[in-house]
């Protein structure tokens, strides 16, 4: 360490330490409380998107993107990794050419949605394990898009 550096850094003492960790697991017990809140209001936004699908639409399906978007990039900050996965496929999915006339898209969108309300409802952290696996297996997300 340069002795400019060094002068600029000091030791923090194990009280302090402690005391910072635990201000910290209360900004993420408040951060996890507002994410909550937060990703039920952008599916109830999504299913209302989904409950009058205008797949033509440029403009709906610039709304659905920013949802879906949005769901992507919340979940890894909260180890909900299927949240971001199936996010992420959902956005390609959205800005597919096709998506207009190509019925079966339309449904694996549908399916996207009903998947990623599905995580939050049963709680289903991190890769989601082998439940995870068999999510992204009907969803026929290969687990390298994962």
């Amino acid at each position: 360490m340069s002795r400019k550096l060094r002068s600029k850094v000091r030791v923090v003492s194990p009280d302090r330490l402690r005391k910072m960790e635990a201000v910290a697991r209360v900004a993420m017990l408040e951060l996890s409380t507002s994410f909550r809140r937060h990703v039920n209001l952008t599916l109830r936004d999504m299913f209302v998107l989904m409950s009058a699908p205008r797949h033509d639409d440029a403009e709906w399906r610039g709304k659905l993107h920013e949802l879906a978007r949005d769901l992507q990039s919340v979940g890894g900050s909260f180890d909900y990794g299927l949240l971001s996965t199936i996010g992420e496929v959902m956005c390609r999915t959205i800005q597919d050419e096709s998506l207009p006339t190509d019925y079966l898209l339309q449904r694996r969108l549908a399916a996207y949605a009903a998947a990623l309300d599905a995580i939050i409802r049963i709680d289903l952290k991190g890769d989601g394990g082998n439940d995870g696996q068999e999510l992204l297996s009907v969803l026929k997300i290969a687990p390298q898009a994962a």
